[in-house]
C-alpha cells in the first residue's frame, strides 16, 4: 500500500475530495538557499539578480546596440574603466578607454599623461553620427605644474584639482585621445580657446572642455567659484551631455567649489558652449534657484528636507523627458555613507527653471536608506536609460553594506512613472524606482522570453486586489508617509484566495509572489497556487502546495520565529516547464498570532 501510494504521488496525481476536479502536482523549482550557499541559484533564462557583476562607481550607460549590438558601461575604477552587455545584465570587461599610456623618449611624462594619471571621476560618452565621432567627458585633478611661477602675469596661487576634460573616438571603448583647444587640428574649426595664455601657463589649460576665463566669468556670476584659491580655475566635475528630441546638444555639469551647483549650457557642438545660455538648474538644499536667489537678498525660504547641510553637493545629473517635460535626476548626500541618494527636479525646459519634489511628491527616486535595506547603502550617481519602451535606472551602491566607502559596482532596477498630486494639488507625473533590490527579479524585458503578464490579468478575491498587479513594489519602509500612500500592499486578515483570469490561455513559466515590506505583516510561505491549465482540448488543473520565502531574505528570532527583518523587493517564486494556462489561483493564509498579511505584488512570468 505504501508503495502503491509512493508511485501514485511520484506520477503527480492527487484526487481533491468528493465534486471537485481532480489536480494534479505540478514539478516545480523554488528559489530556496541550500547549505552552504550565501545567495541562491536561479534560472538565467527567467531571471536576474544585482551580483555586483562589474566593479566602479559612477557607471554611465552607452547604448551602442544600433551601431555594434552593445552597451557600454564606464565607471570610475583608477583609471576610467569600460565594460560591455548584449542584455544589460550580463557584462564582460572591456579594458581602460583612454590611450595615456605613452612616455616621451626620454621615459619622462607626457602632457597627456600627467593630466590623466591623477585621480579620474564619472566618464559619460555620446556618439555623434554627424562627426562619425564618440566624445567621452570626465573629469580629473592633473599633476601639479611645477614649471609655473605664481604671481607673474595674473598667475594665481594654488593648484586646482577636479577640471572637466574631453577625449574623442572613433571607437566606443579604445583610443580616446585628449582635445586640444589650442590645436585647431585637434578641436576643430571654431573651437579654439582664446585665453591670455600668460595668465593660464599650466600645461593642462589647453585640454580643459571650457575656456578656462569664459567658465570662471559664468561661474563667479552665479555664485563664486573660488577659483582664486585653485589658481584661478573653476573646479566641475560630472559631465553629462544630452540631446533633446529636436536634436539640440546640451551640457550638464557640476559647478562646484563654490556653491555646489548643477548647470547646464546648450553646445554649439560638442566642443562649443554657448555661453548666452548657461545658467545654474540647483543649489544645494534650495527647491529652486530663486529661492537661493531670495536667501541670498534676506528672505526666509524652505530647504530641502533630504539634503544634508553640511554636505555641500548636488551630483551626477542625468535629463530625462516624459510628457513634455524634463526630469532632472541627481545624487545629494556623501558618496560614501548610506545617506546617498538619488532625487528629481521638473522642469518645462531642458535649463530650466526646476523645482525640486518635496518628499511628499516623491522626491528621492532610490534611496538604500529609505528602503531600510541592510543589503544595500549609497545608491547614488547613476544613468537614466529607456530600454525597449521601459525606463531603468543604472546606479552604483556601496560593495559592502556596513564599511560602505569608495568602492562600489553597478545595478539595475526599473523605474515606474505614477500620478500624484502635487503641492498645488496638480497632477503631476514622478518617478518611483522598484528597487533598490539584491533579490532575484524578472529579466530586463526586451532581453527576456518570458514577460510579466499578470497586468494583463483579471484579478478577483475578497480582498482589495489593485496592488497585486499595478507594477509597483512596495518597498520603502521609512519614506514619506504621504508620497508613500501611492504605493500600497494588499491586505488580508484572514485565508484569501486570489485569481487571475486571462482572456485566453497564455504560456507560463514562473509565478512569483512578493512579500510585505514590513516586517509584522509578513508571510514565510504560499500555502497553494492551482494553476488551470488547457490541455489537449481538456481543462486540467495543476497545483504547487507550500512555496516557501526564502530564508536568506528574512530574519527571526531564535526564540519564538518571529521575523525582525525582511529584505525590501523580495518574492517567493516557482517555475516550471511551460504550461498552457488560463487562470491562477493563488492561496495566501495569515500565520497564527499574526493580524494580517501584505502582498506588495504577484507577477506571473509567460508568454
Amino acid at each position: 500500500m505504501k508503495k502503491l501510494l509512493v508511485l501514485l504521488i511520484a506520477a503527480g496525481m492527487l484526487l481533491s475530495g468528493c465534486g471537485r476536479e481532480t489536480q494534479y502536482w505540478v514539478s516545480n523549482y523554488q528559489g530556496q538557499l541550500e547549505e552552504g550557499q550565501t545567495q541562491s541559484d536561479y534560472n538565467k533564462e527567467l531571471f536576474y539578480r544585482n551580483d555586483k557583476k562589474t566593479s566602479g562607481a559612477d557607471p554611465f550607460i552607452l547604448d551602442n546596440t544600433e551601431v555594434d549590438g552593445y552597451y557600454y558601461q564606464y565607471v570610475t575604477e583608477g583609471s576610467l574603466f569600460c565594460y560591455r552587455s548584449t542584455n544589460l545584465m550580463d557584462w564582460e570587461p572591456v579594458g581602460n578607454t583612454l590611450d595615456n599610456m605613452e612616455f616621451a623618449e626620454d621615459g619622462s611624462q607626457t602632457e597627456f599623461r600627467r593630466v590623466t594619471d591623477n585621480e579620474m571621476w564619472a566618464p559619460e560618452v555620446v556618439y555623434d553620427p554627424d562627426t562619425e565621432t564618440y566624445y567621452m567627458f570626465f573629469s580629473a585633478s592633473p599633476a601639479e605644474d611645477t614649471t609655473v611661477v605664481a604671481g607673474k602675469n595674473g598667475v594665481e596661487e594654488g593648484h586646482p584639482y577636479e577640471l572637466m576634460f574631453v577625449a574623442t573616438s572613433k571607437y566606443p571603448d579604445k583610443e580616446f585621445q585628449l582635445v586640444n583647444f589650442k590645436d585647431e587640428a585637434s578641436c576643430g574649426e571654431g573651437n579654439f580657446h582664446t585665453y591670455d595664455a600668460k595668465k593660464y601657463p599650466h600645461y593642462y589649460a589647453k585640454y580643459l572642455i571650457f575656456d578656462p576665463q569664459e567658465y570662471r566669468d559664468f561661474s563667479d556670476a552665479n555664485g563664486g567659484s573660488r577659483a582664486e584659491a585653485y589658481g584661478g580655475y573653476t573646479g566641475g566635475i560630472d559631465p553629462h551631455p544630452y540631446i533633446d528630441e529636436d536634436g539640440t546638444k546640451y551640457l550638464l555639469w557640476v559647478d562646484c567649489r563654490g556653491s555646489d551647483r548643477l548647470v547646464g549650457v546648450k553646445m554649439d557642438n560638442w566642443l562649443k558652449p554657448d555661453w548666452s545660455t548657461a545658467t545654474a538648474l540647483t543649489y544645494h538644499t534650495y527647491y529652486t534657484v530663486d529661492d537661493w536667489k531670495a536667501e541670498k537678498e534676506g528672505q526666509t525660504v524652505e530647504k530641502v528636507t533630504y539634503e544634508l547641510a553640511n554636505v555641500g553637493i548636488n551630483e551626477g545629473p542625468q535629463i530625462v523627458k516624459h510628457n513634455d517635460k524634463y526630469y532632472l535626476t541627481f545624487s545629494v548626500n556623501s558618496y560614501n555613507d548610506s545617506s546617498y541618494q538619488v532625487a528629481q527636479a521638473v522642469s518645462d525646459n531642458v535649463l530650466g527653471p526646476y523645482r525640486k519634489l518635496t518628499e511628499e511628491e516623491g522626491g528621492i527616486v532610490i534611496s538604500g536608506s529609505t528602503s531600510g535595506s541592510q543589503e544595500i547603502s549609497g545608491t547614488g550617481h547613476h544613468t537614466m536609460l529607456e530600454v525597449g519602451g521601459k525606463l531603468y535606472i543604472i546606479y552604483h551602491r556601496h560593495d559592502d553594506f556596513v564599511v560602505a566607502g569608495h568602492k562600489r559596482n553597478a545595478a539595475i532596477d526599473e523605474v515606474k512613472w505614477i500620478t500624484i498630486k502635487d503641492k498645488d494639488g496638480n497632477d503631476l507625473d514622478v518617478m518611483y524606482t522598484n528597487g533598490p533590490t539584491c533579490t532575484v527579479q524578472p529579466k530586463i524585458e526586451a532581453y527576456a522570453e518570458y514577460k510579466n503578464i499578470a497586468e494583463e490579468a483579471s484579478v478577483s478575491g475578497s480582498a482589495d486586489v489593485s496592488y497585486l498587479n499595478d507594477g509597483l513594489l512596495s518597498i520603502y519602509k521609512y519614506a514619506n508617509p504621504v508620497f508613500i500612500e501611492n504605493i500600497k500592499e494588499t491586505s488580508i486578515t484572514e485565508e484569501t484566495t486570489f485569481t487571475f483570469d486571462f482572456a485566453s490561455a497564455r504560456a507560463v513559466r514562473a509565478v512569483m509572489i512578493y512579500n510585505s515590506k514590513m516586517e509584522n505583516t509578513s508571510f514565510k510561505n504560499i500555502s497553494r497556487i492551482e494553476l488551470v491549465c488547457e490541455e489537449n482540448g481538456e481543462e486540467v488543473t495543476r497545483f504547487i502546495k507550500d512555496l516557501e520565502f526564502s530564508s536568506e531574505y528574512y530574519k527571526e528570532n531564535d526564540l519564538d520565529g518571529a521575523v525582525y527583518y525582511i529584505t525590501p523587493g523580495a518574492a517567493t517564486y516557482a517555475e516550471f516547464d511551460e504550461l498552457n494556462v488560463k487562470s491562477i489561483r493563488i492561496t495566501v493564509e495569515v500565520p497564527e498570532g499574526q493580524e494580517s498579511v501584505g502582498i506588495s505584488e504577484v507577477r506571473i512570468l509567460g508568454k
